[in-house]
């Protein structure tokens, strides 16, 4: 068998997050279905470094690929690229060691969520910034990115998925800045963004993190509230999660 470091970027809109399921279109059921036509085999494995939901993108989902044949990396590279629909890409590939595992071995993953204060969505942006409506203030978004920094138990900002051993969770940095995002020949769009790094997210973490903070910069919920949820945690949300569209994982580092 030959194992593969693949790296891969992908538009999430028309698809049913990373996972394959049964009766929908998946990004890891995409690529399986290509790779079982390179190979002419069914004993095939795809296993990524995080599991993006419905509607999230990625810059840079890094997989574990196992072949029964052997391939030179950058021919399966080319060979993806040439079968995947247009949504779907490879970004690097590379031989990996037996012991690889994308999810283990990352030290840190970080992710981007694109929002905007308008409340008409820009059709060329729509699927990929939230539109909120509301006027955010730049320092209270950061003062309450603040309270998420460091070790805590993030129960209470997740949904019920893949059982895990813990819900601590460290995060290193966490950050609100002001962007823009082109859409058309010398068209820009403002837009705030914000960058959060961590040694890995729970189901649903970063959205439910988001919204948190949304409501914490408009006096929905106090500092307070939020220290609570983390020290104690609560199976009731402190805010609805935040929509998928303007969420992408950016980059994983191991």
């Amino acid at each position: 068998m030959s194992i593969y470091k693949v790296t891969f970027s992908y538009d999430g809109t028309n698809y049913f997050g990373w996972q394959k399921q049964i009766g929908q279109q998946s990004i890891q059921g995409e690529i399986e279905k290509v790779l079982k036509q390179l190979s002419k085999s069914e004993e095939i494995q795809v296993v990524g470094c995080g599991r993006t939901d419905t509607g999230v993108h990625a810059i840079f989902q890094v997989t574990r690929i196992t072949l029964p044949i052997d391939i030179n990396p950058k021919a399966l590279m080319r060979a993806l690229n040439s079968q995947l629909p247009d949504a779907i890409k490879v970004v690097d590939s590379e031989y990996a060691p037996d012991d690889f595992q994308p999810v283990f071995n990352a030290k840190s993953k970080t992710y981007r969520y694109v929002f905007s204060e308008k409340k008409q969505p820009n059709p060329f942006l729509r699927n990929y910034v939230t539109y909120l409506g509301k006027d955010l203030d730049l320092g209270k978004l950061n003062e309450a990115c603040q309270l998420f920094i460091g070790e805590h138990d993030f129960e209470g900002f997740s949904t019920k998925g893949t059982p895990v051993k813990s819900t601590i969770r460290k995060i290193t940095s966490c950050n609100v800045f002001e962007s823009e995002m082109s859409y058309g020949p010398g068209l820009k769009e403002s837009v705030f963004i914000m960058e959060i790094t961590g040694n890995g997210f729970l189901k649903q973490m970063v959205r439910l993190i988001v919204s948190s903070i949304w409501s914490c910069a408009q006096g929905k919920i106090s500092r307070e509230v939020i220290v609570g949820q983390l020290t104690n945690p609560s199976a009731e949300k402190l805010a609805p999660t935040a929509p998928p569209q303007g969420l992408f994982l950016v980059k994983v580092e191991y």
